[in-house]
Parts: C-alpha cells; sequence; structure tokens
C-alpha cells in the first residue's frame, strides 16, 4: 500500500532533473549569495540572533513585570 502511494506521488512530481552546463554551474557558482560570500558571516550567525536574543529577553522581563504590576 506504501509502495503504491509513493508510485503515485512519484509519478505527480514534476522530477526532471537535468545535468547543468560548465557554463552554468560558473554562473551559478559567481552569482549565488552564499557560495559567493557576499555577505558577512559575523552579522549573519552572530550580531542578528544576539540582537534576537536581546529583544525577546528585554520581552519576557517587561511581561514579567506587568504581571507583577496586575497581579503582583
Amino acid at each position: 500500500m506504501i509502495q503504491l502511494q509513493q508510485l503515485n506521488l512519484e509519478q505527480k512530481m514534476n522530477n526532471n532533473v537535468r545535468e547543468a552546463t560548465p557554463e552554468e554551474a560558473i554562473e551559478w557558482n559567481n552569482n549565488d549569495y552564499f557560495i559567493g560570500m557576499k555577505f558577512d558571516p559575523l552579522v549573519m550567525f552572530v550580531v542578528i540572533p544576539a540582537l534576537i536574543q536581546i529583544i525577546v529577553l528585554a520581552t519576557m522581563l517587561g511581561s514579567m513585570a506587568l504581571t507583577g504590576l496586575f497581579f503582583g
């Protein structure tokens, strides 16, 4: 039963894949955002998550303070 469902799913999906030409591969490597390192890893993986953590912590502390004022 499961194999029949997988077969039906594979028939419905468009899995036509072709090999890229060397020119397409070079263009992709040159134009890709992550492969081309067109970003600052420090900002993307350290600064942005740190800012998110600070904002979430401040929101949590603020909600705890408001809860303390109303129900404390």
